[in-house]
């Protein structure tokens, strides 16, 4: 059989108390202590809890947007722990992730266009006219039309920013995506429809999900 797609052995984020005028550490704030798992690939992992239980710290510690005090993650039998800046900024391709809050997690100063064309570029996977076409394809594969290419972000509704968070995760084809609540802040209504999105890009595009949820209805 084929290895599991992520490893997490014994990860751990503690985060310094600091007191006094000199900032002296008095103690630490056990974030996330001693979580192990595996990720099969194709496979969709709830990480459910309470808020301020660490899942979204876990998961931004797999994707090194935070450094783990200690413990390994092992992405395709590579540590990523031990990457160093060049061997990381290639994993962002395989790796990525949809925000919590589709308000804040937008550039408001790009369009959507040039916000989907960006990490293309930088990975050098398409520019120019390669890369609008293929930013058409995601905004009509997410559910939006072309044209919204040429919008900001403020001219769309919670939904259709989730749905901009998902098309830009999915613009450099990763193989595991953590969604860190990613319907949370959306209304019920609405809800429902994100989370039928993503099961269709999983079955279409052989997606490996870690959804971090706090409701289990929604897992």
């Amino acid at each position: 059989m084929a290895e599991p797609l992520l490893v997490v052995k014994d990860l751990k984020k503690h985060f310094p108390i600091k007191k006094g005028l000199f900032g002296r550490v008095s103690g630490h704030v056990r974030a996330v202590d001693g979580v192990s798992f595996t990720l099969e690939r194709g496979e969709t992992l709830g990480l459910v809890g309470e808020s301020g239980c660490g899942k979204t710290t876990t998961g931004r510690c797999i994707l090194r947007l935070s450094e783990p005090t200690g413990g390994s993650v092992y992405f395709d039998g590579r540590d990523v722990t031990r990457m160093d800046k060049r061997e990381l900024r290639s994993l962002r391709r395989e790796m990525q992730i949809v925000f919590q809050d589709p308000y804040s997690s937008l550039n408001p100063r790009l369009t959507v266009g040039s916000m989907l064309a960006e990490p293309m570029e930088i990975h050098g996977l398409a520019k120019g006219a390669a890369a609008r076409d293929k930013v058409a394809e995601l905004l009509t594969r997410v559910g939006l039309a072309p044209d919204h290419a040429r919008r900001y972000p403020h001219e769309f509704s919670g939904g259709q920013r989730q749905r901009i968070g998902i098309a830009r995760a999915l613009a450099v084809s990763p193989r595991l995506i953590v969604l860190d609540e990613p319907v949370s802040a959306l209304d019920v209504s609405i809800q429902a429809q994100i989370v039928n999105l993503l099961q269709d890009l999983q079955r279409d595009l052989g997606l490996t999900y870690l959804f971090v949820a706090h409701d289990l209805s929604v897992v």
